[in-house]
């Protein structure tokens, strides 16, 4: 911590350091919602400074060292000994923020886990198929518009000679020999008749 944020309790003694929310949060790489919910369960009260800022001191600092030491071995806090050498108690998530001397205006809301029973569950599947819904009748309509607009040089050099392949194979033989020889028959024909 720094010097800057060290405070002198009374200037003719020793000074006292203090441990400030934001600092401790970044020491232990922790968001706010996790500071307040070590401080409730080690039972902190933080101390305010003659601004009314919230602080902790050594001892309150180094009991939330030891406890984050505690979580990073062991992945949780239940089972960690206080200073004292007491097992703490677990934390009740649901007042986390009712920790005093914190810095946050309002209490955290619980967030509900969805079910299906609080309907937020029915809600979250029913936003999910209507999202899936929209892709699924987009997709098709969009591949249907470049389709229309494309042309045989857009296609891709097999699909173009795919389609080659069957205009040639589809293509009436054309000859126009054949075709002058049928007309003329024809013509003949129809003369004959007639006289």
């Amino acid at each position: 911590m720094t010097d800057q944020n060290s405070a002198a309790v009374d200037q003719n003694s020793t000074t006292e350091m203090q441990y400030r929310p934001d600092e401790v949060q970044r020491e232990f790489d922790i968001k706010s919602a996790q500071y307040y919910e070590r401080l409730k369960f080690l039972g902190i009260k933080a101390h305010k400074d003659e601004k009314g800022k919230a602080y902790l001191d050594q001892s309150q600092f180094d009991r939330m060292k030891r406890l984050d030491q505690h979580i990073r071995e062991t992945g949780e806090m239940d089972g960690s000994i206080d200073s004292e050498g007491g097992e703490l108690a677990p934390v009740n998530p649901t007042n986390l923020a009712a920790v005093e001397g914190s810095d946050l205006a309002e209490p955290i809301p619980a967030v509900e886990e969805p079910t299906i029973e609080n309907g937020l569950g029915k809600q979250i599947f029913r936003a999910a198929a209507e999202l899936k819904a929209s892709e699924l009748a987009m997709i098709p309509q969009v591949v249907r518009e470049v389709a229309n607009r494309m042309t045989k040089d857009d296609l891709p050099e097999d699909l173009k000679a795919q389609v080659e392949r069957t205009e040639e194979a589809t293509r009436p033989n054309f000859h126009p020999s054949a075709i002058a020889d049928k007309l003329l028959d024809q013509m003949r024909q129809s003369r004959q008749t007639a006289a």
